[in-house]
């Protein structure tokens, strides 16, 4: 799901699916034969076997959640990493987006660079041979890669899906990376420099393509923090700003300064 381009990205290893085999194997040792047998009372099918082997690959192979040791599956992280969506989506999130290379990061930099033209695509079918054709990388990929790769996309906050759209919004992606790291910089309650913000933004966010104007799905995201009180965007006259993705009405489109408050970022 995850591997260094070319992978193909799969349907089946959910993030659901992943997080629900890390918490059972949590409990006790468990054979692979065993774990299957449990997750699909005793009388799997031909599918779920290959959605449940498919998902412990993730979690082995990918996200190094779960080890293999004398015939039986065991956690590899601390337990904490999987007592809630939130920490476990932080924890794919540090293992998936260190992956510069791979199929997953190579594709979102794609979506996240079409801003509003995505809408133009319509369904996945149409996003997947869109991004083969202009990109030599991506060629070879699929409707069902991209079908794969929407149910992560949105589960790290990358965006929310509606039907079979994806609607580009890194409010959650910003959030996790802001209530983890933000603090080792700058200083939470206190206005920071949007130009120092970004420099700092950039080498946390691989899969954003930052230009003169920030794209969509990010600008997206700073609006949606901002409007809900856990950041404050300013624009200061004696500055320069940064812009934001323009969207006719919305209050703000640049801005000078971010102010981060931490516990409600948190």
């Amino acid at each position: 799901m995850f591997k260094n381009n070319p992978d193909g990205m799969r349907m089946e290893p959910t993030p659901e699916r992943v997080l629900s085999i890390c918490r059972m194997v949590a409990r006790s040792p468990i054979s692979q034969t065993d774990l299957l047998n449990s997750l699909t009372l005793g009388n799997p099918s031909t599918k779920e076997t290959d959605q449940v082997n498919k998902s412990i690959a993730v979690a082995i192979d990918e996200l190094g959640a779960i080890v293999s040791k004398d015939g039986k599956l065991v956690l590899n992280v601390d337990s904490s990493v999987i007592s809630s969506a939130e920490s476990f989506r932080r924890y794919v999130a540090s293992q998936v987006f260190s992956r510069k290379d791979s199929t997953f990061v190579m594709f979102t930099k794609w979506i996240i660079a079409q801003n509003d033209g995505l809408f133009q695509l319509g369904k996945w079918e149409v996003m997947a041979k869109t991004c083969a054709a202009e990109s030599k990388a991506l060629s070879g990929l699929d409707e069902n890669a991209v079908l794969g790769w929407r149910f992560w996309a949105a589960f790290l906050g990358l965006g929310y899906l509606n039907g079979t759209m994806f609607l580009p919004n890194m409010k959650v992606r910003l959030q996790d990376v802001l209530a983890s790291s933000y603090a080792s910089t700058f200083r939470f309650g206190e206005a920071t420099i949007a130009g120092e913000f970004l420099s700092w933004l950039k080498s946390r966010l691989p899969e954003v393509q930052f230009d003169d104007t920030l794209p969509l799905a990010l600008s997206a995201g700073l609006r949606t923090l901002d409007e809900l009180g856990l950041i404050k965007l300013e624009r200061w006259t004696d500055s320069v700003p940064v812009h934001l993705f323009f969207v006719d009405g919305a209050l703000i489109n640049e801005f000078t300064h971010i102010t981060v408050f931490g516990e409600d970022c948190k």
